[in-house]
């Protein structure tokens, strides 16, 4: 006969997970910048309750000579009666079903595993008490590294390398949340790469458009405000410098020189009973002959959730005929739908049923479409290289085919055929009239 059931529970919680749930969980380091850009635009929501906020913003600051990174926001900040709970917290959140960003209570953690001291500072608005918690890091890293000498619970290393503290000497007025890392390494300095830091932020913060280089910014904000239920975008500044999503008016293209974005066309994505799970744009190229260069940063149709981009500009290639298509287009799909959760890494979505029509839809929606006017494109500009040999430059090559019989009745079938391409009737006109 099978003996009662145990009652108590015999679990418990290892401070490897903590190893797991740090160093272990971004190959980038970038990635917490991300998570915590992620945590102050959740706090600046909460603090402005939905509002655009002018006075809305993040701050960092990057000081590679001392190694040091200030992240700082001025959301709503954690009031002092509750905030050692808040900061000890691991893998606990409030946030789920608020339509904010962060909800599994880790990404405060991101940078432990890049710094030897982080301290993180919050203050609520109308109390002077700021609180404070302090993380030991060099001793966490070496309370792991001696795993084999004596093993430890996750609460008694966190006791052994974290302390809290509170001051009551500010200001009633204002609030915030300040992270601060000290003695910051990464693989090759990139936290201090101030180039790279901007190039990344620039592309996966929920920043605004510029819309002195993208003269769409405007069309493309309106529409993502009036047909999403929760847009912003945020004030970012890096070490004093504001960023701004990377979109211009022309690309750089893998085959030389610019193209030129004529227009924008807008589409949503649906699941089978016409539920909105995302919100798209993507410019649409003059040319379309070639694809965009990476160093350009808009090449791909990017996925963002909550404005802020999830993986990277390869996320969506899967769903064009051929991968390379995807990056001939500049463009955003802004997720709508709750039941499409991003993972913990954000680098793709957690697995079901609203995953799969998301990757169906952007393949129907535009996949498809993108992937037949790019191969319509390519047979165009085949067929006019009849007309113009390799070394020589259109108008050149259209001068000499003129002096001869056999290229102008070329010409003349291309006419029949291709007499509403542009770019043959050009050709066409640059002929002697003679």
């Amino acid at each position: 006969m099978a003996g009662q059931p145990r009652k108590r529970s015999r679990f418990k919680t290892g401070m490897f997970l903590l190893e797991n749930i740090t160093s272990g969980m971004y190959n980038d380091p970038l990635a917490i910048l991300r998570e915590y850009i992620q945590n102050s635009v959740d706090s600046i929501d909460l603090a402005h309750q939905g509002s655009m906020a002018s006075s809305a913003e993040i701050k960092i600051d990057l000081n590679p000579f001392e190694k040091r990174i200030v992240i700082r926001d001025n959301g709503q900040g954690i009031p002092s009666a509750f905030a050692e709970e808040v900061l000890c917290s691991i893998g606990s959140s409030n946030k789920a079903g608020h339509q904010l960003r962060g909800f599994r209570g880790i990404g405060r953690l991101g940078g432990i595993a890049f710094s030897d001291r982080a301290v993180f500072r919050t203050k609520a608005e109308g109390e002077a008490i700021e609180s404070v918690q302090e993380w030991d890091c060099i001793s966490l890293r070496k309370i792991i590294g001696e795993r084999q000498k004596k093993r430890f619970s996750l609460s008694q290393v966190l006791g052994r390398i974290t302390s809290f503290s509170s001051e009551n000497k500010k200001e009633k007025k204002g609030s915030y949340f300040e992270v601060t890392l000290e003695g910051v390494s990464s693989f090759r300095d990139y936290l201090f790469d101030i180039t790279r830091v901007e190039r990344f932020l620039s592309q996966a913060a929920p920043v605004p458009f510029d819309p002195d280089l993208f003269r769409f910014a405007d069309a493309v904000e309106k529409h993502l405000e009036n047909n999403l239920s929760h847009y912003r975008r945020y004030n970012l500044l890096l070490n004093g410098k504001p960023i701004f999503k990377p979109y211009k008016d022309y690309v750089r293209v893998t085959k030389g020189g610019l193209d030129r974005l004529v227009g924008i066309q807008f589409f949503d994505i649906k699941e089978p009973k016409g539920e909105i799970i995302g919100v798209g744009w993507f410019g649409k190229r003059e040319e379309l002959l070639g694809s965009i260069t990476r160093g350009d940063d808009c090449s791909g149709i990017r996925v963002r959730s909550g404005n802020i981009m999830i993986g990277d500009n390869h996320l969506l290639d899967g769903c064009f005929r051929e991968a390379r298509f995807n990056s001939y287009i500049p463009g955003e799909i802004h997720i709508e739908s709750s039941e499409l959760i991003p993972n913990s890494r954000r680098d793709d979505f957690v697995d079901n049923k609203f995953k799969s029509y998301f990757y169906n839809g952007v393949e129907k929606e535009i996949g498809l479409q993108i992937s037949k006017e790019i191969r319509l494109s390519s047979r165009k500009q085949s067929q006019l290289r009849i007309v113009t040999p390799d070394s020589k430059s259109k108008r050149e090559a259209s001068v000499n085919n003129a002096k001869d019989a056999h290229a102008g009745d070329v010409l003349q079938k291309l006419l029949i055929h291709c007499k509403e391409c542009p770019k043959l009737q050009s050709i066409i006109k640059s002929f002697p009239d003679d």
